[in-house]
């Protein structure tokens, strides 16, 4: 059942410009978004339904996952295979899936289903360079690699790893190091026709080197930069930022309630608020289980009509409140932006994690899936 209290508005043509975009730093490799944690919030069967006859492929995390998506195309598992032999099998039947290993149990399990569904699987083996999640180091991951290799049922794509310190500043010593063990393996291992991936938004922009056979964009694919020091050091080499990235998502609601407040009474729980003067403030039917955090109470704002209009008293699980005083004629058809553009205002995820410490990933990925999504333009 989707939640009617607010709608999340998904942009096809802000979709295509990213893609448009990222592909131009790697025009020669494979396209494959990262989709996981439902898409990063913008909801996985939609954002396939978009963009599907204009990628290579996806990246999820896990299986369960793999199996909500409707496509033809390969879907890379990046993390976990949490289904049983059974269900792996059935998947299988319908699915071209990628999986990345990191154990020689789960090479042995996935190479009894391959013969059980009498078809090749397709590994990668996860390098581990400097991150310490999962994955194998040099001698281990070299080691599985041939394991795979000798086998009949098994197909070795080849190696991956995942930066650790790319988008977190401007000094890429660290990247660089964890560039140099990734290329190492690959060297050592020295066999024709395998690939490597290891370009994530950041690397992807930044570094040519990462522009292998395969990409895995994500922030970047929903229109974000993945940090401050990622935008610094795309600056420092010359890029423009207007012709770049562009957010795909909007979150709009209308009010439930418009209602007076006099000067000295209090509006929310725990009193934190108090009307310094007499208001009108409009009761929104959304709150920190739909993903608009509680760290946003008397310190974020939305858009009305053009207009900022801060959040009073504390956010709570399914409501907020909102000063509208300063409003001309505002009332419940009104559209409240939450995430979006509204005149000349805009609030972007950036917008929202700055205010709450966090990330413009977590502002995304925490949005409640149940939440009604309609595709436009």
């Amino acid at each position: 059942m989707k939640l009617t209290s607010s709608t999340i508005y998904l942009s096809k043509k802000a979709f295509l410009n990213n893609i448009r975009f990222l592909k131009s730093f790697a025009p020669n490799s494979k396209f494959f978004p990262v989709v996981k944690s439902n898409a990063y919030g913008h909801g996985l069967k939609e954002v396939v339904s978009i963009v599907d006859d204009y990628v290579d492929g996806y990246c999820v995390h896990s299986t369960d996952e793999a199996l909500e998506i409707n496509t033809n195309n390969p879907i890379l598992i990046l993390g976990h295979i949490n289904k049983s032999e059974k269900e792996l099998i059935e998947i299988l039947k319908t699915k071209e899936l990628y999986f990345t290993v990191y154990s020689e149990q789960t090479v042995d399990l996935l190479e009894k289903i391959a013969g059980k569904v009498n078809k090749k699987i397709s590994l990668f083996v996860k390098v581990e360079t400097g991150t310490h999640r999962l994955g194998l180091d040099e001698k281990d991951a070299l080691s599985l690699a041939e394991r795979i290799e000798k086998s009949n049922l098994l197909n070795f794509s080849g190696f991956s790893t995942h930066f650790a310190n790319i988008e977190d500043t401007t000094d890429h010593s660290f990247a660089k190091k964890q560039m140099e063990i990734f290329n190492r393996v690959i060297g050592e291992f020295n066999q024709k026709g395998v690939y490597k991936h290891n370009a994530c938004s950041a690397a992807l922009m930044l570094f040519e080197e990462t522009r292998t056979e395969i990409v895995r964009p994500g922030i970047s694919f929903y229109g974000y930069y993945p940090s401050r020091e990622t935008i610094v050091s795309l600056n420092s080499k010359g890029y423009n930022r207007k012709n770049g990235l562009k957010p795909a998502l909007s979150w709009i609601t209308k009010p439930l309630q418009i209602k007076k407040v006099k000067a000295g009474e209090y509006i929310g729980y725990g009193l934190t608020y108090r009307a310094n003067r007499d208001m009108v403030i409009a009761v929104l039917p959304v709150g920190y289980s739909d993903g608009y955090d509680r760290g946003l109470s008397n310190n974020g704002f939305v858009l009305v009509e053009g207009k900022r209009c801060p959040v009073v008293g504390r956010v709570c699980m399914n409501l907020f409140m909102v000063d509208v005083t300063h409003v001309e004629r505002v009332s419940v058809d009104d559209d409240v932006v939450l995430i979006g553009k509204s005149g000349e205002e805009e609030i972007t995820a950036d917008t929202l994690a700055s205010l709450t410490g966090t990330i413009n990933y977590e502002v995304i990925a925490r949005l409640n899936p149940y939440i009604q999504k309609k595709i436009i333009d």
